[in-house]
């Protein structure tokens, strides 16, 4: 059975602080020498969400647009060690910063501005008169088919009724 340790707030909030502004030194390391479990300083942090200097909650705040260009603006010179120190600082992930820059260089690469409307030449009006025409065509053959219907039915009709006068 482990023996489980007791520390101090000060003692808590002093290992988080250096995890927190601890550069490109990793966790495990500041952990081994400070002689605190990797998963205790988890703990601590996710308990001191409020230290000076951390975010609470990465995903909880709404970027707008402008915050999501500054943001991209003040870490696009930044070396990996402060970049680090920054997410920290804003609550980001790596990746959302890759995003925001994917999509800005998207936005870039596109046309700005409305669609414009396809130029529009003698042919969209000839195509016009000629889909005009081939509807009317359509209803008059529509109609001629119908009458002929009409007058087989009536010729059936009227050569029935003379067979039975006969």
């Amino acid at each position: 059975m482990r023996v489980r340790k007791s520390y101090s707030k000060e003692f808590q909030a002093s290992i988080v602080q250096k995890i927190l502004s601890r550069g490109e030194v990793p966790v495990r390391e500041i952990c081994e020498r400070e002689g605190v479990g990797k998963s205790t300083a988890g703990n601590w942090i996710r308990a001191c969400a409020r230290v000076p200097g951390m975010k609470s909650s990465p995903d909880g705040k709404k970027w707008s647009a402008e915050a999501k260009l500054k943001s991209l603006n003040e870490t696009s010179s930044l070396g990996e060690a402060d970049l680090g120190l920054y997410l920290r600082r804003e609550g980001l992930y790596g990746h959302q910063l890759t995003e925001w820059r994917a999509d800005v260089l998207k936005s870039l690469g596109e046309d700005r501005g409305r669609p414009q409307a396809p130029r529009r030449d003698g042919r969209d009006d000839r195509i016009k008169e000629l889909e005009r025409d081939l509807s009317r065509m359509e209803k008059a053959l529509a109609e001629a088919s119908a009458r002929m219907m009409l007058e087989k039915k009536a010729d059936l009709f009227w050569a029935s009724r003379e067979a039975a006068k006969r």
